[in-house]
């Protein structure tokens, strides 16, 4: 029995007896978006600065909190104003999310296609290619937009997106030198798909990122065709590797 309760008093004076911090908080917000404020696309970006509060008074800040013995915190907390901002620590997101972001192997860039099922490509302000008319740039967005529906891609407008999970968005860069010297006549074709991507690092940083890309033009000794196939191409490359991480 004596060791039993030598034991309970070692247990006892390795418990760390807890102390208590007092912050001001300052919360401002804006909404952000399209349809605000009670759009489905309308978000609310919240920008946080604090302060530490000095405890001579701690008294005066229990009586805030509606309570007069600090060991009732468990209670306090538990009920906590529900529009209370969250607030995070540095394992904040691990717990969160249940993994660490940083420990996640990185993917092929591929994968940034999967479960993709709608996009925004706007083709019609395509400048004409030499000997088109010029409604070249409609013309080729509806080929493109033909082929990508037809293999289940869903193609919105610029506003539409904005409501889309990533908000996946097609931007394709046509370009072709001065078409006087016929014998010199080249052109170019790159694509970019961009969708707003987290920061493994810190998911508290979003920005829009390119995350698959292809080029060809009348360079690339695999192309067979006029500016017009080319651009279509893009759609072709985009269907194949969306199949490949969408089998289904």
């Amino acid at each position: 029995m004596r060791w039993l309760f030598v034991l309970f008093l070692c247990l006892l004076a390795s418990i760390a007896q807890a102390e208590d911090r007092f912050w001001l908080l300052w919360e401002r917000y804006h909404q952000v978006g399209p349809d605000c404020p009670n759009g489905a696309g309308c978000l609310t970006k919240r920008e946080f600065s604090s302060r530490p509060l000095s405890s001579e008074n701690s008294a005066d800040i229990y009586r805030m909190f509606g309570v007069m013995d600090p060991r009732s915190f468990g209670e306090t907390f538990r009920s906590s104003d529900p529009a209370a901002p969250a607030v995070c620590d540095d394992q904040a997101t691990e717990l969160a999310l249940g993994f660490d972001p940083l420990a996640v192997p990185q993917s092929l860039k591929i994968e940034a296609l999967r479960g993709i099922s709608t996009i925004h490509v706007d083709l019609t302000r395509l400048k004409p290619a030499p000997g088109h008319s010029t409604d070249f740039g409609p013309r080729v967005h509806r080929a493109f937009v033909a082929k990508l529906t037809a293999a289940g891609l869903r193609v919105v407008d610029a506003d539409t997106i904005k409501t889309i999970p990533g908000q996946p968005t097609l931007n394709i860069f046509f370009s072709f030198n001065d078409p006087q010297g016929q014998c010199h006549y080249e052109y170019s074709v790159f694509a970019s798909l961009t969708q707003d991507v987290m920061l493994a690092r810190d998911i508290r940083i979003k920005i829009n990122a390119g995350v698959w890309a292809y080029s060809t033009g009348s360079k690339d000794q695999t192309h067979s065709g006029d500016e017009r196939a080319a651009i279509l191409r893009v759609a072709d490359a985009l269907i194949r590797d969306h199949r490949q991480v969408n089998p289904n």
